[in-house]
């Protein structure tokens, strides 16, 4: 087989790993393993969201700050990633459902479908995630919102890095 397409797969499947640890580490509360998917200066946010904002998280240390102690418990179910890979850089759209509950008591189960836009970058011979924004389409039940063209990198500053 072609040595390219050979890394090509081997990176692909390397990513396909990376996704798949960042919903076991983000549901079972594991703040340092899933900040550690991250690079040291990765962005997890909600889009449209600016640094500073809460639901932006920046760093591995607020990165395992938010997980290890995220006011809910629940499942990520993560579909089948489209990866682009350039290099030492890749980018993808994950599709998601998150069913979840608040440690509030009284709280409904949460239930929430959108999507992850996600860069990635090669450190050290290993894919981290660099910024991942999520996209809510439907929460609880509600109607879905319509499908947004490009990637929510292309909404402006508050979504790059």
């Amino acid at each position: 087989m072609d040595p390219d397409r050979l890394a090509d797969l081997a990176d692909r499947l390397a990513i396909l790993d990376l996704e798949g640890a960042y919903g076991r580490t983000f549901d079972s509360h594991d703040g340092d393993a899933w900040a550690d998917l991250f690079t040291p200066d990765g962005v997890y946010q909600a889009r449209g969201l600016a640094p500073g904002d809460p639901g932006h998280h920046a760093g591995r240390a607020a990165l395992a700050d938010f997980c290890t102690n995220a006011p809910f418990d629940g499942l990520h179910l993560m579909h089948v990633p489209e990866i682009t890979v350039d290099g030492d850089q890749a980018t993808a759209r994950v599709h998601l459902e998150f069913v979840g509950t608040f440690h509030r008591e009284g709280d409904p189960t949460l239930s929430m479908a959108g999507f992850y836009d996600v860069r990635y970058l090669r450190v050290d011979g290993r894919w981290r995630i660099r910024h991942r924004i999520t996209t809510t389409l439907r929460t609880d039940g509600g109607p879905v919102a319509p499908y947004p063209r490009g990637t929510a990198f292309d909404d402006g500053p508050a979504s790059t890095s």
